[in-house]
């Protein structure tokens, strides 16, 4: 099996690389001699089952508990066993290991242990999962002398996009099916289901098959998913929409819905905390939706519909393009022009093979697996990415992960430090930006679960102080040490221009603090999170004392950053990078002067703006926070860059966006911008940016939920729903006229230009002209007065 002897070294595991096999899917099923898993792999020979029979689930109870828990196993008499081997908890606790032959036998005795006050560990974890954890098999495996050993590989992925069309669907109902398109490699297919309409014939081009029955559709849909074979299954809301609605269309006609490898059915399981929402599990195959995976990889849109990120990504969207009419067109062209109706069915199922391709999200789905352990499918995951890493490590240290919720201590941890800023228009602003600021923490002092527990109980002059009355072991943490081999990994994947695995390292550290902060992980103690966020604070404010204390004004603040005045120098730029070297030399003399460690907090000299604003909290002379405004000079162009204001927010209207642009860029190129004002404002009220007054606001629930508030985009959708009653939309576009607000579409008043003067221009303008001793008002009085 080896054809090549390359290492790789992956969380400080040194591997030998034979023939690598991506882990596509893991499973897992009781059999009469114990657990069976069954991992599917990917490799150059295509897909293939490594399957282990006879295994064990695990999971740990109180050895002080022992005597009571045997009472309840004498009860159920399940197929258990122990051995002399005992662990620590990270509360104090001591558990020893019981290995049982039935995983869903171990949950019902732990559950049952439970409702009496006995203490059970672990018991929540898979077996297939557990044993790919436990032997640091994340992502890819390769096997020597039979043995499954850590590796990476670059799976060839087969994708398939898959997209239905339905009539409107209403929640709790299953809708007619109309089509079902699938894109693929070499595939571009539509099937058509035949509802009575009058029959049209098809463009011979299109690769589309009529059937007279949902159920001979659903039929051949099967076969041609079991035919092509794919890895993955792709879609739009792929899980709780497409597969749901088959799934259901399946359990009406009576056939299995068997588009897993083998022809194992899907499996479904609904969310404990949403149960509208499901998860899937597909023999073989892994199944992503898009929203998810986009969330999973950090991208930001206005809002996660294929439409939007289309747009945005491929500057291409769907081929129906007003959102308020497509469920009416889709029905239109359905029953009249089905040719239309094809090409619009497929061009979603290749929209979302496209915005994979173009994300680059196949490589981060991959690289984030080889990082975490996580499967693909696995939309954010944080925690179970943390648990994943850290677990099998506290194991072999002795100890045993804690439960979520048994952390009881109630101090809340504080967020970010944000600085008070000090308005005004500034000329030559510079940006210090600490790399990975709350990674750099762990790292340099040492915050860390199974830390704090050594640390709590070791001598003083062992531990590295935190913050509420936590210490933390100098030696005995794990950690650290994580986040020090994914730095590392990640300035090599920097180095190697591998952008997908550089991002997926900066989120599974930077997600390291959520993690501990958060009382839904196993993990979550408020002195480590604290530990994190008020070291930040104290980092960041002597950092300010520090750049103060060499004369140079600092601003504002922001958790990792400090915005500096660099007033009448004359090489700001080089002031920047000499003030983030001499804040890096004193906090390292600093923290080994005072504590003894090494500083692995950097400071980065980021950006220079020439010109820079910094406004008041509307209606006071007091300075904001997170909001701000600047001009800088990037690769020979300028460019303008805002933070938390109008232009970047998507409930201004497009009027207020313009208007914002183009009055900043006027004011920091030095260029009259009183006449932009009287102009907008003239143009305004002549009807000539009637476009550009249109507000988008996406409803959060059925408009019928809105029962104590209606706010305007409330009451817009309530408009359109009474002239177009069959209208279930999300998203609503609307105005405000002189008779209150209106959807587009359904507009019968004069539009309330007083109201866009007032609410959209006069806040953005004056913003700005309170620093240029000007005043909107006035402006506009005297300007339109020579009119």
């Amino acid at each position: 099996m080896v054809n090549c002897q390359q290492i790789y070294y992956f969380f400080g595991t040194s591997v030998v690389q034979s023939t690598p096999l991506f882990i596509l899917s893991r499973h897992w099923q009781e059999t009469d001699s114990g657990v069976e898993l069954r991992f599917w792999l990917s490799g150059p020979d295509g897909p293939q089952c490594w399957q282990l029979s006879g295994q064990d689930s695990v999971c740990f109870v109180s050895e002080r508990q022992v005597e009571r828990w045997q009472a309840i196993w004498q009860r159920q008499k399940p197929a258990i066993r122990q051995t002399g081997k005992t662990f620590k908890t990270l509360m104090g606790d001591t558990a020893v290991p019981v290995y049982s032959r039935s995983f869903s036998q171990q949950r019902r005795w732990a559950w049952q242990g439970k409702e009496v006050g006995l203490k059970v560990w672990e018991e929540d974890i898979n077996p297939a999962e557990r044993y790919l954890m436990e032997r640091f098999l994340f992502g890819s495996v390769q096997f020597d002398a039979q043995q499954a050993r850590p590796a990476q590989s670059v799976p060839n992925l087969r994708p398939l996009s898959i997209d239905i069309e339905t009539a409107w669907f209403e929640p709790g109902k299953t809708p007619d099916l109309y089509s079902v398109a699938l894109a693929g490699a070499g595939l571009a297919r539509v099937f058509l289901v035949d509802q009575g309409q009058a029959k049209q014939t098809l463009d011979p081009t299109l690769d589309a098959h009529w059937f007279g029955s949902v159920r001979a559709c659903l039929e051949a849909v099967i076969d041609a998913i079991s035919s092509y074979d794919p890895d993955c299954i792709i879609g739009w809301n792929v899980v709780d929409f497409d597969l749901r609605i088959l799934q259901q269309h399946c359990d009406q006609v009576g056939l299995s819905f068997s588009i897993g490898r083998n022809g194992v059915p899907a499996a479904w399981r609904a969310r404990a905390d949403q149960a509208e929402h499901f998860y899937l599990e597909v023999e073989g195959r892994q199944v992503i939706d898009g929203p998810g995976a986009f969330r999973s990889a950090a991208w930001s849109f206005d809002d996660y519909s294929l439409e939007t990120v289309a747009q945005t990504l491929l500057q291409r969207g769907k081929k129906i393009d007003h959102s308020d009419d497509r469920v009416n067109e889709i029905e239109r062209l359905y029953r009249e022009d089905l040719n239309a109706f094809v090409q619009y069915n497929l061009a979603d199922a290749q929209l979302v093979l496209d915005l994979f391709a173009q994300a680059g999200l196949w490589h981060f789905l991959i690289e984030r697996s080889h990082l975490t352990g996580l499967a693909m499918d696995r939309a954010g995951g944080s925690s179970a990415a943390f648990n994943t890493v850290y677990m099998p490590r506290l194991h072999r240290q002795g100890y045993i992960a804690s439960n979520v919720g048994e952390q009881q201590l109630q101090t809340t941890s504080p967020g970010g430090f944000v600085m008070d800023s000090i308005p005004g228009i500034y000329r030559n602003v510079l940006v210090l930006d600490f790399k990975s600021l709350y990674p750099s923490i762990i790292r340099t002092f040492l915050i860390d679960p199974l830390g704090l527990q050594e640390g709590l109980s070791a001598p003083v002059a062992e531990t590295v102080p935190g913050f509420l009355d936590a210490r933390f072991h100098r030696q005995h943490h794990i950690l650290p040490a994580l986040i020090d081999q994914l730095w590392q990994a990640r300035d090599q994947a920097k180095a190697e221009k591998n952008a997908p695995m550089s991002q997926a390292i900066k989120i599974i550290m930077n997600s390291f603090y959520g993690v501990l902060g958060s009382n839904l992980c196993r993990f979550f103690d408020p002195r480590l999170a604290s530990s994190i966020t008020l070291r930040g604070h104290e980092i960041l404010q002597k950092s300010r004392d520090f750049i103060e204390a060499k004369g140079h004004r600092v601003i504002y603040g922001d958790t990792d950053s400090v915005f500096v005045h660099a007033a009448g120098h004359a090489d700001p730029e080089q002031l920047g990078r000499q003030l983030a070297s001499e804040l890096n030399a004193w906090w390292q003399a600093k923290l080994r002067s005072e504590f003894d460690l090494a500083c692995h907090l950097e400071m980065e000299f980021e950006t220079h703006y020439e010109q820079f604003v910094m406004p008041t909290i509307r209606g006071t002379e007091m300075g904001s926070k997170k909001r701000y405004a600047g001009w800088q000079l990037s690769a020979g162009e300028y460019r303008l860059i805002f933070k938390g204001l109008e232009a970047v927010r998507s409930d201004w209207t497009a009027l207020a966006k313009r208007f914002q642009l183009s009055l900043y860029e006027r004011v920091f190129r030095n260029q009259p911008y009183k006449a932009l004002i009287t102009e907008t404002v003239l143009d305004l009220k002549a009807g000539k940016l009637d476009e550009q007054l249109i507000y988008k606001r996406r409803l959060r629930r059925s408009i019928e939920q809105y029962d104590k508030q209606m706010p305007p985009h409330v009451q817009a959708a309530w408009i359109k729903r009474q002239q177009q009653p069959h209208w279930r939309g999300r998203n609503i576009e609307y105005v405000k006229t002189v008779q209150g607000w209106q959807p587009v579409g359904y507009i019968s008043a004069q539009l309330d230009y007083e109201h866009y003067i007032d609410k959209q221009l006069a806040p953005i303008a004056d913003a700005l002209l309170h620093f240029l001793s000007e005043d909107f008002y006035s402006l506009i009085d005297d300007q339109l007065s020579l009119f």
